[in-house]
């Protein structure tokens, strides 16, 4: 593939996999070209190579904001010669359209969690994660963490090279997947050995409520900076997807204080 533009984070190709697991289901794709766009999407290097993964589909609400498909929502090309500007983790104050829960053909990179591990968006599930971190990194640093239902992905900074980072999934064991990046010079590392997980297993556990989606569901936890009333710590961004595809979230600190709640419209 060439890779030219703006280069992809691992976050970014599960979200297009979750977009072609969408189109899929509803009768856009064949098998086979779901599962050709989907190893392509796993091999991506840049936004626009998504973006012609994706491009003839019919988005569903969930990813409407998702930088796959809204270009202003990508980090800029730096001038020639000109001071590189990098965007914020994720957008926090985005709209929450834009994320859904990671669809589960994205199997070739991550896949189903064991049959032991509890759904990682509950108190227990974030709890068994952040016990295996520790276990397999011999830390809990990490650029940012993305916990799904079955599944997880890490951005962690490379133990040989401080100036790139690998990708990981966890599903009960934790793999190397997607493609070493360049590491921004100013990504903030957080640590998770900082979260008070009891603290945050309450608001995981009433957060349909709290959003105003109470037949809704966590679709997915993030741990991650970004741009928030403190902007010097690390978040937790909880979000909560319904039936019909109503999107929302609230981001809390480490220790449990809410920060900011976005109902739906």
């Amino acid at each position: 593939m060439t890779s030219t533009g703006i280069r992809a984070r691992d976050v970014d190709r599960v979200e297009a996999c979750g977009l072609l697991d969408a189109a899929h289901a509803e009768g856009q794709l064949t098998d086979t070209e779901h599962a050709t766009r989907t190893d392509r999407a796993m091999r991506s290097v840049t936004f626009d190579q998504l973006a012609m993964l994706v491009g003839d589909l019919q988005i569903p609400v969930r990813y409407a904001g998702s930088a796959v498909v809204r270009p202003d929502r990508r980090p800029r090309v730096p001038r020639p010669g000109g001071p590189r500007r990098w965007a914020g983790a994720a957008g926090l104050v985005a709209a929450a359209a834009g994320v859904g829960a990671l669809a589960g053909s994205c199997a070739s990179g991550l896949v189903s969690s064991a049959p032991d591990v509890p759904n990682l968006t509950t108190g227990a599930g974030i709890q068994r994660f952040i016990e295996d971190y520790r276990a397999h990194f011999g830390d809990t640093l990490a650029d940012e963490v993305l916990l799904f239902p079955e599944r997880g992905a890490v951005d962690r900074r490379s133990d040989t090279d401080p100036g790139r980072y690998v990708g990981h999934s966890y599903d009960g064991e934790f793999d190397t997947w997607g493609v070493d990046s360049d590491r921004p010079r100013d990504t903030r590392t957080l640590d998770l050995g900082g979260v008070d997980v009891a603290a945050i297993a309450r608001l995981v556990a009433g957060a349909p409520e709290t959003l105003r989606l109470p037949d809704g569901e966590v679709s997915q936890v993030r741990f991650q900076f970004g741009t928030n009333d403190r902007l010097a710590e690390p978040v937790v961004a909880i979000y909560v997807t319904d039936a019909v595809e109503y999107s929302t979230f609230m981001t809390v600190g480490f220790d449990g204080e809410i920060l900011r709640v976005y109902p739906p419209d």
